[in-house]
């Protein structure tokens, strides 16, 4: 008998350890890929770390299941158990080996427990995703032959390429330009040609032997400018306002660009280090470049910050609510502020009343808000009114309201003034931008459809993988810190909505490449030729946190992905770039949400009435303007709504968010108005820019 019992009490703990092993209770997984991406023809790794194994971690397996993310077939590799693991768990590691003809973009990643006994799958878990691209040709080594330059003095440069490739790569054109993006025209309509941001090609009909490497020696590459302002004649807004104060010395880099022979394919593009160019009479002060707030200690204003309203702007008895300062006509205005008592006496019947003033000053609207107020010292009241019912025919602007406490006999207790303003709005809104920071073009626009309650949604095409990839990093960038970097930019833009008042919900991203919307749409139509992003080294969107991973970069699907957002939403108004814009994203843009609004026209599946908007054009390169007609149009702002927009720019740090801070301005100072053009025959010259 008491062998039996021995016996038993063997053998249950044993068999309750196998239940629970192979239900894999207990049994954890984690692990990573080794990197965030990998080179086609390289070798990706995966590492998982297994726990809850038991006394005998020998009896189970892991396996790597990988699959091209948006399909269903899968690649299953057994990992190898590592000699190092401990006591009730394993460390897995496999490696790889990416097919020479896999297709580039975002792969996933699980990791499966089997045990070899019961032959079950005990666990499972899902890893980070990689990405496998193909990088073709890298700039391995950049630089200037010094930091310190003289205007006019020559600018040297020396660098090495690495061939990636297998194969022989030949007649390569090497180009040195003056801290220009290549899609972005050097030609201005308004300002013409501009010889200081000129290109110099260092070397042409280069060849690169497979797996080699090509060194072009320090040589003459172009001529020390000063370049401040003259970058803004062709990037439009895209260079923050103090480039057009700041004068010399000052910082500057460089572009060196490697182009296939006939200009269509970019294969690697890098910046210098910075460089100073001083006139030949001046060394100092030197400018700090736009890493930091401020070109210089003396540009930083210890006053103004201090006082971003104006007096008479803010009152300590009255405190106005401003979560609402945007109308439209046949919509009522409400005061909602708080009344307190911050004076030694008491207040006894008194009135409080509401003007509503024109540009002019004249007043359209008087209210009587609340009569017969009483409030003891230090007593505060809550005040939510009815002000106005703002007419159907109101003229939009901005409207002045001032606030007034009137005691016994009409004696004013306490005064301040406030904004709102008034716009005829559309029963829906999108968005179509090119880039992470191009919808604050419109923020008064998006504010006033919040506030008003109108449907929202926002569209960006591009990751913004390259704008300011290296000074991000402080170092070049490869496809895996591009990748990064295009996060850190949809982010930027997620908070910036947010700050908005617009969830982060109502924004869907494509992960487009930075600057190749010209290739996609001109050269790269269908979905079996997809274009190789320079940067990001991908011809699919690398990205797990957008709309579609995967998505081919090809005119066709990017069309096809536009029509179905705006059929889902039916959007009574779209708000696009400019179809001349010299950024080739930003033109490129509009042409494909018009040409997708007029295929859908076509099949009547979207309203002839949809009103299209362009943003202010920058002015055109030189290339065929749009033939479209346009009316202006002007979107009124409140104060409190254009210091939110203000704010807004702040928050796209890496795109000089930190300058805009340097300059904020007050709230006098703001602009209360934002200029569109409104494209009146959207519906007419199909196929003009094909």
């Amino acid at each position: 008998m008491l062998s039996r019992t021995l016996l038993l009490m063997t053998l249950i703990p044993a068999l309750l350890m196998t239940s629970s092993a192979a239900r894999g209770a207990d049994i954890t997984v984690e692990g990573a890929p080794a990197d965030t991406g990998f080179n086609i023809g390289s070798v990706a790794t995966i590492r998982a770390s297994v726990k809850g194994l038991g006394s005998d971690p020998s009896r189970y397996s892991a396996f790597a299941e990988i699959q091209y993310a948006g399909t269903t077939s899968t690649t299953s590799v057994q990992m190898d158990r590592m000699a190092d693991s401990k006591p009730g768990q394993a460390e897995y590691e496999i490696g790889w080996p990416i097919p020479g003809q896999a297709p580039t973009g975002l792969y996933t990643v699980a990791v499966s427990v089997q045990d070899r006994t019961t032959r079950r799958t005990v666990a499972q878990q899902s890893l980070r995703p990689f990405v496998a691209y193909k990088k073709l040709v890298q700039i391995s080594h950049l630089s200037l032959d010094k930091t310190f330059y003289t205007v006019g003095e020559p600018l040297e440069c020396e660098l090495t390429l690495e061939n990636l490739t297998d194969a022989e790569l030949d007649n390569l054109t090497v180009e040195f330009s003056n801290s220009n993006y290549p899609w972005i025209a050097l030609y201005s309509a308004e300002a013409g040609g501009n010889p200081d941001l000129a290109l110099k090609v260092m070397r042409d009909h280069l060849k690169l032997p497979a797996r080699g490497t090509a060194t072009i020696p320090m040589m003459r590459a172009g001529v020390a400018a000063f370049l401040q302002g003259k970058q803004k004649e062709v990037m439009g807004s895209g260079l923050p306002e103090r480039h057009d104060k700041t004068p010399p010395p000052e910082v500057d880099n460089y572009t060196v660009a490697v182009w296939n022979s006939d200009h269509t394919v970019l294969y690697d593009m890098k910046f210098t280090d910075y460089a100073i160019v001083r006139p030949w009479d001046q060394e100092l002060p030197i400018p700090y470049s736009r890493d930091f707030t401020h070109p210089y200690n003396s540009d930083i204003d210890f006053q103004k910050y201090r006082h971003f309203y104006a007096p008479g702007q803010l009152s300590p008895f009255i405190t106005v609510d401003h979560s609402r300062t945007l109308y439209r006509p046949g919509d009522q205005v409400k005061i909602v502020c708080t009344l307190k008592n911050s004076a030694e006496e008491p207040w006894q019947g008194a009135n409080f009343r509401a003007a509503i003033l024109d540009a002019a000053g004249k007043a359209v609207q008087k209210t009587a808000v609340r009569s017969g107020i009483s409030l003891a010292p230090g007593e505060t009241l809550a005040v939510d009114s009815d002000a106005w019912a703002i007419p159907s025919n109101q003229a939009p602007g901005t409207y002045r309201v001032r606030l007034e406490l009137a005691g016994e006999g009409g004696r004013t207790l306490a005064e301040t003034t406030t904004e709102i303003a008034i716009n005829t709005l559309p029963t829906s809104l999108m968005i179509i931008n090119p880039h992470e920071d191009d919808e604050a073009a419109y923020g008064g626009l998006i504010r006033a459809a919040v506030e008003a309650g109108i449907p929202v949604r926002a569209v960006i095409l591009t990751g913004g993988d390259v704008g300011e990839c290296e000074r991000y990093y402080n170092k070049p960038c490869g496809p895996n810190e591009a990748r990064g970097f295009g996060l850190v930019r949809m982010e930027e833009s997620r908070e910036a909505y947010e700050h908005l008042g617009l969830g982060r919900d109502k924004v869907d991203i494509l992960g487009l490449p930075d600057g190749g919307s010209g290739a996609i749409w001109s050269q790269h139509i269908e979905v079996s030729n997809p274009f190789l992003s320079v940067y990001l080294a991908v011809d699919h969107s690398p990205y797990e946190h957008v709309l579609k991973p995967n998505l081919p970069y090809a005119r066709d699907a990017v069309i096809s992905t536009l029509q179905q957002l705006i059929t889902d939403f039916h959007p009574a108004m779209i708000v696009l770039p400019h179809p001349d814009e010299r950024h080739v994203d930003h033109r490129t843009t509009n042409w494909f949400a018009i040409k997708a609004c007029q295929g859908l026209l076509r099949e009547h599946r979207i309203d002839p009435q949809t009103i299209i908007w362009g943003d202010k054009a920058y002015g055109a390169g030189g290339f065929k303007p749009a033939p479209y007609k346009y009316e202006k149009v002007v979107v009124y702002l409140s104060g409190e709504a254009a210091a939110l927009k203000q704010e807004m720019s702040w928050l796209y740090q890496s795109q000089d968010g930190n300058l805009d801070e340097g300059m904020k301005k007050t709230f006098s100072e703001l602009s209360r108005q934002e200029e569109h053009v409104r494209i009146v025959d959207w519906q007419e010259h199909e196929g003009w820019n094909e």
